[in-house]
């Protein structure tokens, strides 16, 4: 007799899924069942499924997740934000599902992040909270001591941590030269004491001050510890984990990895060298994660555009495009303590995907300083899941879209998008309709 079919909220058919937490990829389908991932098989029968996707050419992965954000839009100004994005434009148009935001608040203005900012997004949002009491949404965050309020800061974390999962602290000027190794000192105590991670910015962008220099390796080796983690690791600037005069990885680096700390891209506006890239990378030193750094300004600007671009953009140093997966889902799940929530498409686990578009091509990446790189291979975000509803991504923040430049083949509309809300130019409209997506139905 036969038995009924089972019933599922969501099939997403005939993808490659790329699962690097349950060592998957494989061609299969995705079912989702009251917002929780049901089954992960080969031709899963849909004739009782509410919505079909049909996924075929596409990569199909657990949601990613952009560890290193500034998400705080509408905190600073009440229009016309000029730093930070809204999580969802970092997040879900973006085909990624969580994001971390890194530092943009601190202990006294936290709660209007976790309060007004959290709630109103789709995407799943978390934070690491600034040692500087109001965060960058002032720079410099740190002049002296009087900026840091380690009591403040720790409720602040106790309060809230389903949100604020880490502690965050630049090594910039004119923190470094006022406090000295005292600045990550007291973030790292704030952490301790909260029982949460620090991250750590490493490079002086501010003002390339020697002092910089110095204080990384006392930093590696003499503050961090497990579970911590240093962003910008592919940098070149002063204080970054390349000493100026040879070039050479700081063996406090390698070390500081043997005791449990990670290593985090975080491209960003100005924390990103390719010559730098190719240094670390060519001494065997690979990162553990890929994240954006995404601002407002560097969403249209660049040199970041979005985190799909991030990964291109390592890719190109010859990252794999499986590794770079496994860098944005399984291993920032775990930096967060959250791979049982987060980072693959277990059984179970909540229904975050994101489905992706890998292209070949001859594709221009460029870093800050003017700088570029080539790679045969792209991402274009096609759509996020979260919590099991679909959420189609945007045109991009490229006139074009969302791919990089390609042998200048793409011209370049007079009218381009210069805002985080604005809408896309009429003729850019009609471009985006014709880019091919996956098919709906239900």
């Amino acid at each position: 007799m036969p038995t009924d079919s089972p019933s599922y909220d969501l099939v997403i058919t005939g993808g490659r899924v790329i699962d690097p937490a349950n060592a998957i990829d494989a061609n299969l389908d995705v079912a989702v069942k009251d917002g929780r991932i049901a089954a992960v098989e080969g031709s899963i029968d849909t004739s009782n499924t509410t919505r079909i996707i049909d996924a075929a050419g596409f990569v199909v992965t657990p949601g990613l997740i952009d560890l290193h954000t500034h998400v705080a839009a509408g905190l600073r100004k009440p229009a016309g934000e000029d730093l930070m994005v809204s999580p969802d434009v970092a997040g879900v148009i973006a085909g990624v599902t969580t994001v971390v935001d890194a530092g943009s608040t601190g202990a006294l203005n936290i709660g209007g992040f976790v309060n007004s900012v959290v709630p109103q997004a789709i995407t799943r949002v978390l934070a690491l909270i600034n040692v500087g009491s109001i965060g960058v949404t002032s720079v410099p965050e740190v002049r002296s001591a009087e900026d840091i309020n380690h009591a403040a800061a720790v409720e602040a974390i106790q309060s809230s941590p389903d949100v604020i999962k880490g502690v965050k602290v630049r090594m910039v000027t004119p923190g470094i030269t006022a406090l000295g190794i005292e600045l990550p000192v007291a973030a790292k105590a704030i952490a301790t004491e909260a029982g949460v991670p620090v991250m750590v910015h490493v490079g002086d962008i501010s003002a390339q001050d020697p002092v910089a220099a110095e204080l990384t390796p006392r930093l590696l080796t003499g503050v961090l510890t497990e579970g911590d983690i240093v962003t910008h690791t592919l940098s070149a600037t002063v204080g970054s984990l390349l000493p100026e005069a040879s070039g050479l990885l700081l063996p406090e680096a390698r070390e500081a990895r043997a005791n449990g700390v990670y290593f985090d891209v975080g491209v960003g506006g100005s924390n990103f060298s390719f010559e730098g890239a190719r240094r670390v990378i060519d001494q065997g030193f690979i990162p553990d994660t890929i994240s954006s750094d995404i601002t407002a300004m560097s969403r249209f600007a660049g040199p970041v555009f979005s985190l799909t671009e991030c990964m291109g953009k390592v890719m190109s140093l010859g990252i794999s495009f499986e590794d770079a997966i496994r860098m944005t889902t399984s291993k920032p799940a775990e930096i967060l303590g959250m791979s049982d929530e987060i980072g693959s498409l277990s059984v179970g686990v909540g229904a975050d995907i994101s489905i992706l578009e890998l292209v070949e091509g001859d594709f221009k990446f460029h870093a800050s300083n003017g700088a570029s790189g080539t790679g045969t291979q792209a991402i274009r975000p096609v759509l996020a899941v979260r919590d099991g509803i679909p959420m189609p991504s945007d045109y991009g923040p490229r006139p074009w879209g969302w791919l990089p430049s390609q042998n200048d083949q793409f011209a370049r509309p007079s009218q381009a998008v210069d805002s985080d809300d604005a809408g896309q130019p009429a003729e850019n409209a009609q471009a985006a309709a014709a880019v091919t997506t996956p098919r709906t139905d239900g």
